[in-house]
């Protein structure tokens, strides 16, 4: 019986969207699809009133979130899904471009007077340019632009500062890979891309060495050979990365997907380090100001996801103006502080560290801040928050979201890989993990 009704609630929500398509004119709606927990309620709720302001047109947002990139690439290369508004990291991008699954964005619109250099801070650009330009030519310039950038940060070691003894400014991988202190209180990224990334890193680092005179010259030679390790899928490497990860996973607590950082803000965690994103750095040290998160010295990789128009989208005029929508201060504001990352929007990213600079030179150094200012609130909430930490804590946090050149002239950008090499680190990965 439960069946026959669950059909029966099934056939008329089926026909209740038809006929609601069916009396919609499809340009007064945009379909935004993204990763979960990655944009404020508040933003997707006022696009429909900013829309209206700007161009007297009426639309209703219907969100929608995925899981992985993988899964969001299936639904636009495979099924044609129409969706006007899509978020993707910056391999999926490339592959999309690759693949001619995009259509352009419109910067005069988007960005206005200012232009795109304007907005966006140049060194987010340049990483823009590499992940978009696949083909990898060095005097590339972007005529066309397939993406703006939403979100940026890195991948390091994430550690318990009370736990382990590592000094975040001086982190090599071999804590997270080699046999020593620790051993089996380490997690590792459940991804394929970012353990394999990482990995080949380790397996490639005497050469990484060689050309940066012991990680203390990264020069234009050195960033040419790591960002080739990171997006090196050739069957000679893939060995070598398969080897590096065979032997780290004798030391491995586990693998995590998302869970690991929620175990390591516990009084009792299972593991006390291992590779993470730094947004979920950021995310878990709402919580913790025990966790510490850095970018070892050999190298890392620089991820930036942002915002693309699919060609198969139904509205892209008014997906145009979402994405310009998204480059707006305050809605940038907002999502920086929802997603906990750092936004390439240069205003807001200026900002935003100007705010935490003054709260931890207050706390740190007994200095004052004008509390009439228009950042009062937010002065007074890092300083809450960086009271009773560690002298260094408030450094590495800062560090951690807003990297100096110093740091990210250390990573590269993760590029796609051709359709047989995907199918070959996932053949590889599956046989890591299973110990074969």
């Amino acid at each position: 019986m439960k069946r026959i009704i669950s059909f029966i609630l099934c056939i008329a929500l089926v026909f209740a969207s038809l006929a609601f398509t069916a009396c919609t004119n499809r340009a007064e709606i945009l379909k935004v699809y993204n990763v979960g927990e990655y944009m404020d309620e508040d933003v997707i709720a006022g696009f429909s009133d900013w829309y209206k302001e700007q161009t007297g047109k009426t639309v209703t947002v219907e969100y929608k979130t995925y899981s992985t990139n993988e899964d969001m690439y299936t639904e636009i290369y495979k099924k044609h899904a129409d969706y006007d508004i899509v978020c993707g990291s910056d391999y999926i991008i490339s592959r999309m471009i690759k693949n001619n699954l995009l259509s352009p964005i419109d910067r005069e619109l988007i960005y206005g007077e200012d232009g795109e250099d304007g907005v966006i801070s140049p060194r987010i650009l340049q990483f823009v340019n590499d992940y978009e330009n696949y083909n990898t030519d060095p005097d590339y310039t972007a005529d066309e632009r397939y993406s703006i950038p939403y979100m940026w940060g890195t991948f390091g070691i994430m550690y318990r500062s009370d736990m382990v003894d590592l000094d975040w400014q001086n982190l090599t991988w071999d804590a997270l890979f080699k046999n020593g202190d620790y051993v089996n209180k380490r997690y590792m990224k459940n991804s394929v891309r970012d353990a394999y990334a990482s990995a080949s890193i380790v397996a490639n680092m005497q050469a990484l060495s060689d050309a940066s005179n012991g990680f203390t010259d990264y020069n234009d030679a050195y960033y040419e050979l790591l960002s080739n390790a990171i997006n090196d899928t050739s069957m000679q490497n893939m060995n070598k990365v398969k080897s590096v990860l065979k032997e780290q996973k004798k030391y491995l607590f586990a693998y995590e997907s998302d869970d690991g950082k929620d175990d390591m803000i516990t009084d009792s965690p299972s593991a006390y380090m291992g590779l993470f994103w730094s947004c979920d750095a950021g995310y878990a040290m709402d919580d913790s100001t025990d966790l510490y998160y850095g970018v070892p010295k050999e190298g890392a990789n620089v991820w930036v996801d942002g915002f693309v128009i699919p060609k198969y989208a139904g509205n892209r005029a008014c997906a145009q103006y979402f994405l310009k929508y998204l480059c707006t201060y305050d809605v940038a504001y907002l999502n920086r502080d929802y997603a906990g990352c750092s936004s390439p929007v240069k205003a807001v990213s200026d900002d935003t560290e100007s705010v935490m600079r003054t709260a931890w030179d207050c706390v740190k150094n007994g200095t004052e801040y004008d509390t009439e200012s228009e950042n009062a609130e937010d002065i007074e909430y890092y300083i809450e928050y960086f009271t009773d930490t560690n002298d260094d804590f408030g450094d590495m946090y800062i560090d951690m979201l807003f990297p100096c050149d110093e740091v990210l002239s250390r990573c590269a950008v993760m590029k796609d890989s051709s359709a047989k090499a995907c199918v070959d680190m996932a053949k590889m990965w599956i046989s890591v993990k299973a110990g074969a």
